[in-house]
Formats: C-alpha cells, structure tokens, sequence
C-alpha cells in the first residue's frame, strides 16, 4: 500500500472585511490506501475545510496536496500552483462525497438520483441502469429504486447518497459528518457499510466527525484537529490507550463512563472514599492484558481492599482496551507491593487526585 492522499503545510485562510480567519494552519497529513482515516474535532476546528482542499473544493493558498499520485497543489519556484482544471476533473472522478444532509434531489427517485453523475460519462442507457441497480444492490435498496427521498428514513437516504458517490467507482471516498443527522440506529447501519465497502472495494474513507465514537467504530488511524491545527494524531489504539493533548483526552473520556468520576467525588459519593494510606488509581489494561483477573489476585495475594468505582472497554481494531478506576485500600506496604505487582503485570497504573476536581481543575 502506498499513500493515496498526502497533504504537506496545507493553510487556508478566509478573509471578511479586513478581518482574516485561518481555518486550515500549516497541516501535513498522509493516508495510506485502503484505510479508514478520521479527522475529529470540534465545530470550527477546521476539519470540513481541510477535508474539502483534499479535491480542491477549497484551493489552498499554500501547501502540496496530491491524490492518487497526481498532485493537485503545490509550489514552482515561489509559486503557488494549482492543476489545470481539465486534469482537476479526472482527479474529481476518483473522489466520491457525502454530506450531513445527504443532499439528494427531491423531486428524482432513488434511480433517478444515483444515475445522476452517470449521465455525463458517454455510458448508455443500458451501461447506466446496470450500474445503478448493481449500486443499489451494494447499498442494500433495490426495492426502493423508484421511490422518492421524501419517503425514506434519514438512513436509507444517506444510502442512497453513497451509492450516487461510488457512481464512478472512486478510490477515495470523503465522509463528511456524514452520520451527524441520523439516529443511533441509522449511525451504526451506516457505519458498518462504510467498513463493507471498505474492505469489499478497498474503497479509502476519509471520515470526519465531532463523535470518538464513530472514530472508534471504523477507523484505524484518526487525526485531531483545534483551532485549524493537527494537534495529534496515530493509531486510533494508540490516541485511545495514550492521549497527549488535552483535547484528545476530552474526546477520550466523552464516550466513556469514566467521565462520571470527578461528579462522584464532588457529591463525595461513598464509592470514592480512600483510607489514609490508600490510593485512586487508573488501572489501564491493553491487549492480551486486558482479561487477566488482576483486582482479584492482589485482593488475595496482598490483602488489600479493591473497590471497583467506574470500568470501561473499547473493543478496537487493534485490540481491547480496558480502563478501571479504583479505590485501593489497605497498609502502606501491602498498598505500595500491589502497585508494583500491577506494574510488573504491565498493568499501566495512575493514581489520581480527588482533590482536582473539587478545584474545577482536570485530572
């Protein structure tokens, strides 16, 4: 596998009266093809505009942008450069897009629809309909084909605005908060096509979303994007097990009930009472490590007390990864020898400051 899209110093900037907004700040960025790539961020990070210089529906003003080995922007002698707009098309034929609102014609049936971008390729009547009933059928909605949008739920719409984007049998497909509007249900659906078609057509998904959840349902690699920066990025096992910034933290914890910890001590619940010599900790288990009976064994081998307050498991591709954070209680010596157990046991071990949040700081 090689690199199918590759961005390098990317800025763009949008100009209101003399004010100036950089919504896309000096990125770099590399996806390998076949992959599940996600940009997360917040509203107003910059991710929907970086993700639209990827196919020059936004031309950066500076930076190297290349698709497929055909580079789309980049600088000669000084100059910013931009492809030719009769080569900009064929590289736009490679790159299929979804949206939010799905941005399907109302008054055109699902056919209709998704022979659309059909009808400006010299193909034949007969070419088209076979495409778009093989398209249908990928999609799972041959039997809504003459159906209007009016009369599909929000997830059998973005089906159908999938099927139109893989019309020309891109190699690339740009996903662009593309489950935002649908229901839990709709969003899982939707999901578990993207990874089908992924692995049915190599198809490479560049998905972005504001939602961990979603980056953890299909992708393999995720980037996080703030204030039009990419401010950390890797496997998606490595930003769940290990988050750096900040930010990447919040979007750790948004979609885990662990985030229920500091609201337990402000409420100085009884499950987060810690004796003089004891400890809350973050236990962190990865991989293999992740069913061992570890709380059992030190409550027996040291003779401590483990009180369980809050456990997560993400199943991810790579692996399962377990956090637990409990009150650990007992002597000085039987609390510091479990420790080192755990530890030795490459049990990741954080102890955490009640304190913290009660200051309304972040643990």
């Amino acid at each position: 596998m090689g690199k199918i899209v590759e961005l390098r110093d990317v800025t763009k900037t949008f100009s209101s009266g003399e004010k100036k907004l950089t919504a896309v700040d000096n990125v770099s960025l590399s996806v390998e093809e076949g992959e599940i790539f996600g940009i997360i961020g917040f509203s107003g990070a910059g991710k929907s505009t970086l993700v639209r210089t990827i196919n020059l529906l936004e031309n950066p003003d500076k930076g190297f942008v290349s698709v497929n080995g055909t580079k789309l922007a980049w600088e000669e002698n000084g100059v910013e450069k931009i492809i030719s707009s009769k080569e900009l098309k064929k590289v736009r034929s490679q790159v299929g897009m979804i949206f939010q609102h799905f941005n399907l014609l109302d008054r055109s049936t699902v056919f209709e629809n998704v022979a659309y971008p059909l009808q400006f390729t010299g193909k034949s009547k007969k070419e088209i309909t076979g495409r778009v009933f093989e398209l249908l059928d990928l999609v799972g909605l041959t039997e809504k084909a003459n159906v209007y949008p009016s009369q599909l739920s929000g997830g059998q719409k973005q089906r159908v605005a999938i099927a139109r984007a893989l019309a020309n049998n891109p190699a690339i497909l740009l996903s662009d908060e593309a489950t935002s509007a649908l229901d839990p249900e709709a969003t899982e659906s939707i999901l578990e096509l993207l990874k089908e078609l992924n692995k049915k057509l190599r198809l490479t998904i560049i998905l972005i979303t504001h939602e961990m959840a979603v980056i953890k349902s299909v992708c393999q690699k995720v980037a996080v994007m703030e204030n039009g920066r990419i401010v950390e990025s890797g496997s998606v096992y490595e930003i769940f097990a290990n988050p750096e910034k900040e930010i990447s933290k919040r979007f750790v914890e948004s979609q885990s009930s662990l985030s229920n910890l500091g609201k337990l001590v402000r409420e100085k619940s009884g499950l987060v009472d810690v004796a003089e010599s004891g400890k809350l900790l973050r236990l962190q288990f990865e991989g293999d490590v992740a069913g061992k009976a570890a709380i059992s064994e030190i409550s027996r081998l040291f003779s401590v007390d483990v009180n369980i307050v809050l456990a997560n498991i993400d199943i991810l591709s790579e692996g399962a990864l377990g956090r637990i954070i409990v009150v650990l209680n007992g002597n000085e010596k039987s609390v510091g020898d479990a420790l080192a157990y755990l530890e030795e046991k490459k049990i990741k071990v954080t102890e955490i400051n009640p304190a913290v949040f009660l200051t309304g700081g972040n643990e």
